[in-house]
């Protein structure tokens, strides 16, 4: 069976991944989530059936053209993302599948599709590898990626707990640098988004052997380096699908909680030495007191409903709590708010600064995104003097195209989500006619929403329980 190669696979330079798990990917009005990898570790689990990678469905030549089919017609034709060099290598790509004689099972079709996908280096357009995750065994580690291109241990079974907190070196000799460029031609926008979900390949022998990557689709050699300097190396059998085997993806997998010690893991930081930003993982809307500093610290880690919790009502606590309490200074954590409906909390960033007499600090990381980078904009933009951006860069640009609808192929039951809007934060939609009305009605007109100060998330952060935004706040505060 020929793979897919990733050498051949890199993204077009113009144009913009996103397989993104469990995320809201449509800005503007009601939000439609994409993906079906739960935020915790049993929900909806599929039993297990057995060692190792699991069966996909061989499609038949004609399964193969109808999805293939649907695909131009239901996707390609309607996404907007992509530039004319881009789009005219994807129909290249998709021309090559439709004429290939050789069988396909949904693994290396969804792999392709993806790749074509990324070719739009746009974040909202995407093919979705949820299904694939879902359906193939996965090896007993969770990684999760800190800084530029470095993926830690986050979870291990006991067997290998004492790879916690090692770095990725190599998957079957495969260094890390081509893991990472094989992960990111499935995914487009910015390299650090991409890296977001680059776990989820690296995770996957299945996966990472239809790329032609490793030559077990059942187990593969990882190789990891301690922070000691030592290195170990160990083959590795994946798991199949079953209740025990987390399904959160990589920014859920930093809150301690997400996968208990009675599911047979064990994690790097302990729930008791988690900070606040990391606690409460069932808890998407929330906020406290901060009387020390005259603040109040609102963490947002959704822009839409929350299971049990109402925007609206969350949000109307919020400002009782401001209107009773009469903070000086406000903190809005967006570090882990990966999206939703612009317009639910517009209004309410807007009027922020007005609220406060003193500062506002606005915490950002590269799962910052979608509706998230829009509250951001309107937060900025009220106040530009007194809206202070502290933490890591967000994870998308300041145009992008979003507003699709996701499109399920008939055979395969791959899951495909184009974007036919644009978004213009940096120039207000002034030079385009063809931008999403919310925007368009209410602009965001910022040269940047980069961090004012820059605080990076550390592994060793992490590892020691700090949170060094927030003792930046702190610091500015004292």
């Amino acid at each position: 069976m020929r793979h897919l190669t990733p050498v051949r696979c890199k993204p077009a330079r113009s144009g913009r991944w996103f397989w993104r798990l469990g995320a809201v990917l449509v800005l503007g009005g009601g939000g439609w989530p994409l993906g079906t990898l739960a935020q915790e570790p049993v929900s909806g689990a599929a039993p297990a059936v057995g060692p190792g990678a699991q069966p996909t469905a061989v499609l038949s030549a004609e399964a193969l053209k109808a999805d293939l089919a649907q695909f131009r017609t239901g996707f390609m034709a309607r996404d907007r993302a992509y530039s004319p060099v881009a789009r005219a290598e994807a129909e290249r790509r998709l021309d090559a599948l439709a004429s290939s004689a050789e069988p396909m099972d949904a693994t290396r079709l969804g792999l392709a599709l993806a790749q074509v996908a990324a070719l739009a280096d746009n974040g909202h357009t995407l093919v979705s590898l949820s299904r694939l995750v879902d359906q193939s065994g996965r090896v007993p580690l969770r990684l999760v990626p800190f800084g530029d291109g470095e993926f830690r241990v986050l979870r291990a079974r006991e067997p290998e707990a004492d790879w916690l907190g090692a770095r990725l070196v190599a998957i079957d000799d495969q260094p890390l640098e081509r893991l990472r460029a094989a992960a990111h031609a499935l995914v487009g926008g910015l390299p650090a988004w991409r890296d977001r979900s680059a776990p989820f390949l690296f995770e996957s022998p299945q996966m990472l052997h239809a790329l032609g990557l490793v030559a077990d689709p059942q187990a593969a050699r990882y190789r990891v380096q301690l922070d000691d300097g030592r290195t170990i190396e160990r083959r590795l059998t994946a798991e199949p699908p079953g209740p025990t085997r987390p399904r959160a993806d990589t920014q859920r997998l930093l809150l301690p909680e997400v996968t208990p010690p009675e599911l047979g893991w064990r994690g790097v930081l302990a729930l008791a030495d988690a900070p606040w930003a990391l606690r409460e993982a069932t808890l998407r809307l929330r906020w406290r007191a901060w009387p020390e500093r005259q603040a109040l610290v609102v963490d947002l880690r959704v822009a839409n409903d929350a299971a049990h919790t109402k925007l609206a009502d969350f949000l109307a606590g919020v400002n009782a709590a401001l209107a009773e309490q009469q903070p000086r200074h406000l903190v809005i954590d967006l570090r882990q708010n990966g999206g939703g409906d612009l317009t639910k909390l517009r209004d309410f960033a807007e009027s922020l600064p007005q609220r406060v007499p003193g500062r506002v600090f606005v915490l950002t990381s590269p799962w910052t995104f979608s509706a998230a980078i829009s509250t951001l904009g309107y937060l900025k933009q009220a106040a530009p003097e007194r809206v202070q951006i502290v933490g890591e860069p967000i994870g998308d640009r300041l145009v992008f195209f979003a507003e699709g609808r996701p499109l399920r192929l008939t055979h395969s039951g791959m899951v495909a989500l184009m974007a036919t809007e644009r978004h213009d934060y940096r120039d207000g939609c002034r030079a385009f006619d063809d931008c999403h009305a919310p925007v368009r009605l209410r602009p965001i007109a910022r040269p940047s929403l980069a961090p004012d100060l820059p605080v990076p998330w550390t592994f060793a952060d992490y590892r020691a329980g700090r949170d060094p935004a927030m003792e930046a706040v702190d610091a500015q505060l004292r």
